[in-house]
């Protein structure tokens, strides 16, 4: 199922943001309306299976209606997980209202001596209901500190001993902050190094697309299965809607293609549209290496983020 986002603003502006060519200032803001989520809903209704939802944005819990969404998604049965960073005013009342519900939550962190003091009342007030509830996901960053302040959050709050890693995301547009060829290098070891460390307490880490395999070592790989943080390195994105009701592949591929979700008869096919679009480009691989590369396989590897992969590219038609 789907990304649905709420919003296309957020309370943070992080340099990494992924979501920037969709993102305010950058256009203009727009919230979902109730219209186009009761349109989106029956479209899902057409497809014959029920994965979660999952809410964002931008920042889905600063949409004024954020409460009625998620009521509206548990009436007609529909899963839901909610990606937000927990750092707007509203969050802790959402969360502490939500809390008795079956809803996951996934926790955008930055580094909390990165909080400001609002930011660390709010992530904490909500973190301390949420418990098990949420689970934490944060980009590895190429610089000096460790990652180990995400373990402590878990064991503080009781969160999900499971943390989703990211390599920085790039865009097609390269507009925001992303990883060189070297700092995935760096990131690779940081990531080894926090998945030994999660070991010790029973937390294993998951991983966000555009990971590559070839970024780690042999032995680097072998100490992650070790671990129980096998890397599963891919490039297969749930469909993100827009809150106008485009679909788009992914965020960072934003400005590739985009089509209206009613265009399609239901969520599967519109899947099956975009991937189809982008298979040619599959191939490309993130440098030169990948065209002879024997990981360069769907159940191994795609090369990382497809946006990366098509940064520089000419003639690209979707």
């Amino acid at each position: 199922m789907p990304n649905l986002m709420l919003t296309n603003w957020c309370n943070y502006k992080c340099p990494y943001c992924f979501g920037i060519d969709r993102m305010s200032p950058k256009v203009e803001a727009h919230a979902m309306s109730d219209d186009t989520f009761l349109g989106i809903l029956d479209w899902l209704d057409r497809t014959n299976y029920r994965a979660p939802i999952h809410l964002m944005g931008g920042e889905p819990t600063l949409h004024p209606k954020f409460e009625w969404f998620v009521s509206t998604l548990i009436e007609r049965g529909f899963p839901i997980t909610i990606f937000s960073n927990l750092a707007t005013d509203k969050a802790p009342e959402y969360a502490d209202k939500l809390s008795i519900l079956p809803i996951k939550w996934v926790v955008n962190v930055n580094n909390p001596k990165n909080w400001n003091n609002t930011q660390r009342r709010n992530i904490e007030s909500a973190l301390s209901v949420l418990g098990k509830n949420a689970a934490i996901t944060f980009n590895i960053m190429p610089d000096g500190s460790d990652d180990y302040w995400a373990i402590d959050l878990i064991r503080r709050f009781n969160l999900s001993k499971t943390i989703k890693v990211g390599f920085i995301l790039p865009t097609v547009t390269n507009s925001n902050y992303s990883l060189t060829d070297d700092e995935y290098l760096t990131v690779a070891e940081k990531t080894v190094k926090l998945a030994q460390e999660c070991d010790r307490f029973g937390i294993t880490l998951q991983y966000e697309c555009g990971v590559p395999t070839c970024a780690f070592t042999p032995e680097q790989l072998g100490i992650l299965w070790k671990c129980g943080s096998r890397l599963n390195s891919g490039c297969c994105s749930r469909l993100d809607i827009t809150p106008h009701g485009e679909v788009i592949y992914c965020l960072p591929l934003a400005t590739v293609g985009q089509r209206m979700y009613n265009e399609f008869a239901n969520y599967t096919e519109a899947k099956r549209w975009f991937e189809g679009r982008f298979l040619p480009y599959r191939k490309l691989g993130r440098t030169i290496n990948c065209a002879t590369c024997n990981l360069m396989t769907p159940d191994k590897c795609h090369g990382a983020c497809l946006a990366k992969n098509l940064i520089g590219a000419k003639n690209v038609k979707i």
